[in-house]
């Protein structure tokens, strides 16, 4: 695994620990909401995933880099078969602790999504990846392994960030009384920023901005054809008032 991976399990650990955002686990009020609710749950901050999506896909469901307890539950709440693949132990933790609180069966395995998945061959009908390739540097690997472990006819939902973001410091997107001055060239890579001297944390961690044909050219590049796309914001960002920040893609393996 490299380096950076493993920080970045640390870091996502960190979090969980923490309860930020993407880490607070469905409550059991909500997870009932979700049983008699239609399908309901973000990729990206704000806009949820429409229902047209799921419509006439299979069971059987991974959550890519999905721990937490937030899409699985859902997922599982409608019956659907989860898988989670995670590189964050505590991540996965409140993943098992919401299925053994809601009674229902649940494979949760940390792993490095930069590798092969520990999948046969077409084992999915759905893939739920949220906001997450942002911590990782290469993306084409990652592409290739989610059109193999899907099965035909099957769709992968990816949410990801508009690489604009990368472009200034953290400073500038988190508060609006510092100026939006250009700072970093894209794709920015974070590993390399740490290796010239730039201070790392665990606020931030290990991060990457990818072009766009590496998010969507690289779907297309391991076999997926696009079928849906949408925009979503982060009102917390400085710069999403200026611009959509991220973006969510429906793939679909024929």
């Amino acid at each position: 695994m490299p380096n950076y991976v493993a920080y970045n399990s640390r870091l996502w650990d960190a979090w969980s620990e923490d309860c930020t955002t993407w880490t607070i686990p469905l409550t059991p009020e909500k997870f009932q909401q979700a049983k008699n609710g239609p399908i309901e749950f973000v990729l990206t901050p704000t806009k949820k995933v429409p229902l047209s999506w799921f419509d006439g896909v299979g069971m059987d469901v991974l959550g890519l880099a999905s721990g937490g307890g937030q899409q699985g539950p859902v997922m599982a709440a409608h019956g659907y078969r989860v898988t989670i693949l995670d590189n964050s132990m505590r991540q996965l933790q409140s993943e098992r602790m919401v299925a053994e609180r809601e009674d229902y069966q649940l494979l949760a395995l940390q792993a490095d999504m930069t590798l092969p998945f520990p999948f046969k061959d077409e084992s999915f009908d759905m893939i739920i990846h949220p906001v997450s390739n942002c911590y990782i540097e290469d993306l084409q690997p990652t592409w290739n392994e989610c059109y193999r472990v899907l099965r035909h006819g099957g769709v992968m939902m990816a949410g990801w960030t508009n690489p604009i973001l990368y472009m200034f410091d953290d400073e500038a997107l988190d508060n609006c009384d510092v100026p939006l001055i250009v700072r970093h060239k894209l794709p920015y890579n974070g590993r390399v920023e740490v290796e010239n001297g730039a201070e790392l944390t665990m606020d931030t961690g290990y991060q990457f901005s990818h072009t766009l044909d590496a998010q969507i050219g690289g779907q297309l590049k391991a076999g997926f054809l696009l079928k849906d796309f949408y925009e979503d914001n982060d009102p917390g960002i400085h710069l999403g008032a200026y611009t959509s920040l991220f973006a969510a893609s429906l793939a679909l393996k024929m």
